[in-house]
């Protein structure tokens, strides 16, 4: 194998993909050359190459273990680790402890590693270096320090039989994880929970501030659970750029470790009814005015309302230093324990909001450079500018304080109205190149390529969605310790999490610089670790699983989550015999996620009657070769065939007995497909609230930019309306009843 091969395959970029039809695609030798360099290596110097590829192949072998390593353990299975040696080694006594919580320790031991299985060797310089597998009696999840000695060797002595490697490393992290990802009490006990989905940002109350808020969902999750829903599906609620306006989509956030403080009430908290400024009459006169127009704008003005909220959050800051900050009470207290736990990454975070994050009048600008955006936490520079901006700083830890509060108010409302699952966290694939995650992890984003999809039957170039992905080399050097924060981050305060494009875990098609996605190619990530390391996570929050896994997915990867415990993703549009007609639902996958619709696709009312069709014909996005006649014929078949699903289930209202499908959907056909599909075998089941309400309009058009204003559009109605109109009563009833009478 050439160094450039070498290199290629430990870098994980792939030399060839099955397409959306199957065929085995050679991708050319450019593509992957100019992955390579995305990655900063110098393809055009082939002792650049050599390096490169021996610091990945060697390398491993003359460091006892690397940062991490991960072990998955079954009920009533003990630990196991390995430990890389050079030959002279072997004969040696090691002596090994694993450290957990608290610094106690779990189980320790010595070995003469030629006594111990070997799991592989490599031939270095004439010398054989041996993985030997150690066992332990540690058989509870968790993460271990494990530490190594030999004794009878000096560490220069150790030094010169592992080559120059760094002997001296003699401890690492083990991540014991179990073989499944959490797998929760309703589940065990044969429940079929079902809820609701929807965009936190679309709901409307009697009391919201233009966007849908914390207590907005609390509100929804009342009306929800009065009616048996144990489920509510939420948009990813990550923080957004700056700029709101242009770049609103939660899937292209920020920085995913943190909450968009816009879903924030100020009305929920202390500070605001304290705050004499925000009660004068004059405040109060004005903040009516201007909410009245929000409430009344049939999508979200997000730098309106951004400029109402902000001005009001900084008098409750405030506030609150006056109050809690000066004589240290228990809620300062709480904002202390709060930023102590959050660490570095919430510093980082708000010096970058200090810096970017402006609205009208804000108070708390600072003036700070991109080169301190991106310095080294432990860095002179850093440390500084948490010392100039420190108000700054504090201001935007107290809103991440605010909205980690209130998202866990909604969690714990959820369970105190006996809902068996609550909310389900949605974690989006990436995070914008411009973003605070990007900036605090500049090492671990590759900023001049992007990640994307490969071409298929809906893009004939594929598609690019512009996010920069991780550099799996750098998750695994720096023991993956950004990928378990932002598992853990998404896991707290709700009781499942969804995983965008879970397939990301294995693979992410790297689209590269000034190219169009079909010159790109399938990076690899270290799918072994990054499962353990989801199962062990979700164990420690308690959080259930599920992967979004639509479009082409290998075989191996859905073998592997449903081995996992992941519940799968099932979209009733999708889910066909044959290719034709809609698949009946008791052949759907068990352990899913199903649903009739998502966020991506048309609502049913607008696909019945073809206006996602129109919008695409009007906006120019059709794929080549693809025209608004073809895809009406199309369409027009697909709805004979839901009519024929609808009559198998005995669902078929009477008024569409004669099937014509050129008729526009009404209430009658609409709630007969939403009862039909909840009829499904999967153990989860959601509806949107835009299908209940008939709502036309998307809330995003995928493909699109600027051409359709995506993410602003709200829900029709406001929930107390909804949730007291008697037919959507009815329906949910009927619903809760099938869903319940499956068990």
């Amino acid at each position: 194998m050439s160094d450039l091969d070498r290199l290629f395959y430990w870098r994980g970029i792939a030399k060839e993909y099955r397409n959306y039809r199957g065929e085995l695609v050679q991708v050319p030798i450019q593509n992957r050359l100019n992955l390579l360099q995305a990655m900063n290596v110098d393809v055009k110097d082939e002792r650049a190459i050599k390096a490169s590829a021996d610091e990945l192949d060697v390398g491993p072998w003359r460091h006892f273990f690397p940062p991490l390593q991960t072990c998955r353990i079954a009920v009533n299975e003990s630990a196991h680790f390995f430990v890389n040696l050079h030959p002279a080694l072997l004969s040696e006594k090691l002596h090994w402890k694993l450290v957990g919580d608290g610094g106690v320790v779990a189980d320790s031991g010595a070995v003469k590693p030629e006594d111990a299985p070997e799991l592989g060797d490599y031939v270095y310089k004439g010398n054989r270096y041996s993985r030997r597998k150690i066992h332990s009696a540690v058989s509870t999840p968790g993460y271990y320090t494990l530490n190594i000695g030999f004794p009878t060797l000096s560490a220069s002595k150790l030094g010169l039989l592992n080559d120059g490697g760094e002997a001296h490393k003699l401890h690492a992290l083990l991540a014991v994880a179990p073989i499944q990802v959490f797998q929760p009490a309703w589940l065990i006990e044969g429940d079929s929970p079902w809820g609701f989905i929807i965009q936190l940002y679309t709901i409307r109350t009697d009391g919201d501030w233009g966007i849908g808020d914390f207590s907005d969902l609390q509100l929804l999750t009342s009306k929800a659970a009065a009616l048996g829903a144990d489920v509510i599906g939420l948009n990813p609620l990550h923080v957004l750029l700056p700029d709101v306006e242009a770049h609103n989509s939660p899937y292209s956030p920020s920085d995913r470790r943190f909450i968009n403080p816009l879903y924030i009430d100020p009305t929920n908290e202390p500070d605001f009814l304290r705050s004499n400024s925000l009660h004068s009459a004059e405040s109060k006169a004005e903040r009516k005015a201007r909410l009245g127009v929000l409430r009344d704008r049939p999508s979200v003005n997000y730098s309106a309302v951004k400029n109402l909220k902000y001005p009001v959050f900084e008098a409750m800051f405030k506030q609150f230093i006056s109050d809690d900050g000066v004589n240290h009470g228990a809620r300062w207290d709480a904002f202390q324990a709060f930023v102590r736990v959050s660490g570095v990454p919430l510093k980082q975070f708000a010096l970058y909001e200090a810096a970017r994050n402006h609205w009208v009048g804000s108070e708390y600008r600072a003036d700070i450079s991109d080169d301190v955006l991106i310095a080294a936490p432990n860095s002179e520079v850093f440390r500084g500018a948490l010392g100039l901006y420190e108000a700054d700083v504090l201001f935007h830890s107290y809103l991440q304080w605010l909205a980690h509060q209130q998202l866990g108010a909604c969690q714990a409302h959820c369970e105190a109205l006996g809902m068996k699952v609550g909310l389900v966290r949605d974690l989006a694939v990436g995070a914008d190149g411009g973003g605070a995650e990007a900036f605090s992890n500049p090492d671990q984003f590759c900023q001049s390529v992007s990640v994307g999809a490969p071409p298929d039957p809906l893009a004939e170039q594929g598609q690019n969605w512009g996010l920069p992905p991780m550099d799996p080399a750098h998750l695994r050097s720096t023991g993956y310790a950004h990928f378990i924060q932002i598992l853990r981050e998404n896991m707290s305060r709700c009781g499942a999490l969804r995983i965008d494009h879970a397939m990301s875990l294995m693979r992410l098609w790297w689209c590269p610089p000034g190219k169009t996605a079909d010159y790109g190619a399938y990076v690899y990530y270290p799918f072994d670790d990054m499962l353990a390391l989801l199962c062990l996570e979700s164990y420690r929050n308690e959080c259930a699983i599920i992967g979004e896994d639509l479009g082409v997915v290998p075989d191996e990867f859905r073998d592997a989550i449903n081995a996992a415990g992941i519940f799968s993703n099932r979209v009733f549009y999708f889910e066909r015999e044959h290719y034709t007609a809609f698949k009946s639902p008791e052949y759907y996958d068990e352990h899913a996620l199903a649903m009739v619709n998502n966020h991506d696709v048309p609502t049913l009312k607008s696909w019945w009657d073809g206006t996602d069709l129109l919008l695409r014909d009007r906006l120019n996005i059709f794929e080549e070769g693809v025209n608004y006649a073809l895809m009406v014929e199309q369409r027009s078949r697909d709805k004979k065939e839901v009519l024929d699903f609808l009559d198998r289930q005995h669902l078929l209202p009477r008024a569409w007995s004669h099937r014509e499908v050129s008729r526009d959907a009404d209430v009658n056909l609409i709630f007969s497909i939403l009862k039909a599909v909840s009829r499904v075998r999967s153990k989860l089941f959601v509806i949107q609230l835009e299908d209940v309400l008939l709502m036309d309009e998307p809330v995003n058009v995928p493909g699109t930019y600027k051409e359709y204003p995506n993410w602003q559009r709200k829900i029709c109605k406001s929930v107390e309306d909804i949730f007291d109109c008697e037919r959507t009563i009815l329906l949910l009833k009927e619903i809760d009843a099938q869903r319940r009478n499956r068990k």
